[in-house]
């Protein structure tokens, strides 16, 4: 496989979270009329923002998030913050990507939820209308949050369902808050019919996976770990379940740390489908080109590989039917 034909092909994102991805210079032209000092040197800023080779697990990880959240606290910096994903996007011929962001990260300056929501959705759409890049939003609330604020977002997902978000999602402290601790909360997505994908098995628990799915997660965000309980494959062939597999961020966090623990074929074999993802493009300092040249790398990925993931993940995107259709038409005339 050629990086730059790879780079052209058209391709699918679902994971890709907005404050792990912003481009370190337009982070700066962020910070700047807020009166927020980055250091001058971009070699030192990237320091700050990409997770170190020696990264020791995922709280390591998530460390290179706090500057950027502190500057993400404005309409303004959410809107550029998604205009310049999109653009990135662009960059690879990405086709369609699904951006998700935890809306109560971003109220340290008093702003509502709605407004932050609102913010990112007309980044969103500008990218849109600027690079021809078609996107949605997906919803997190974080694990360690009170389940009433945790509501309060699931309720959001609904009312923001027709203006660009797609659909809602857990993400953060999966050790401490397993799956069945939001039973309730996740009972109301379902109830809601608001789609939904869950971080699960980003830890080392597979079973973490199982209940994620038992509780209506469609799609699974990394689900490595259960690679470790082969028991669980059958059902996640069963219910038609998509592993959001993001290859970088899962060796940076640990959640394997060699090349034979990684179940990207045990997966392929047992015929669970699988996607590429970037996770976070600036903390991984990674683009969907480069994931895809790993897999080809370490796999003898092919082409007609590619096609298929790139299907996959259209397959599990959350969109209509329509949209899907012509996803897979240009993906099949393109490869």
């Amino acid at each position: 496989m050629n990086r730059e034909q790879v780079k052209k092909l058209p391709k699918v994102e679902l994971h890709c979270h907005l404050d792990g991805s912003i481009r370190p210079e337009t982070l700066r032209k962020i910070a700047e009329p807020q009166g927020i000092s980055l250091p001058e040197d971009p070699e030192q800023l990237k320091n700050l923002l990409v997770a170190p080779d020696d990264c020791q697990n995922l709280n390591d990880y998530l460390k290179r998030f706090d500057l950027v959240l502190s500057c993400l606290q404005t309409e303004d910096a959410l809107k550029t913050a998604a205009i310049d994903i999109i653009s990135q996007a662009a960059e690879e011929n990405i086709r369609y990507i699904e951006v998700r962001f935890a809306p109560s990260f971003h109220t340290e300056k008093g702003l509502s939820l709605p407004k932050i929501i609102t913010a990112v959705l007309a980044g969103l759409e500008y990218g849109q209308q600027q690079f021809g890049v078609k996107s949605n939003a997906l919803l997190c609330g974080m694990r360690h949050e009170d389940l009433a604020d945790i509501e309060k977002i699931v309720h959001l997902a609904e009312e923001f369902k027709t203006a660009g978000v797609a659909g809602f999602d857990l993400a953060g402290n999966e050790i401490d808050f397993p799956p069945y601790t939001f039973e309730e909360t996740l009972g109301l997505v379902n109830q809601l019919n608001i789609p939904l994908t869950l971080h699960a098995g980003e830890c080392g628990c597979g079973k973490n996976v199982a209940d994620a799915v038992h509780l209506g997660a469609k799609r699974i965000g990394h689900g490595i770990a259960v690679k470790n309980t082969p028991e669980y494959f059958s059902l996640l062939k069963e219910q038609d379940v998509l592993i959001e597999m993001c290859p970088t961020s899962n060796f940076q966090t640990k959640t394997v740390t060699k090349l034979a623990d990684y179940p990207f074929k045990t997966f392929l074999d047992a015929g669970i489908k699988v996607c590429i993802n970037t996770d976070n493009r600036t903390v991984s300092d990674t683009t969907l080109t480069d994931e895809y040249m790993k897999l080809h790398e370490w796999y003898d990925l092919t082409y007609a590989d590619m096609e298929q993931l790139n299907h996959n993940a259209v397959n599990g995107a959350f969109l209509s039917d329509r949209e899907k259709e012509l996803l897979h038409a240009l993906l099949v005339s393109s490869y």
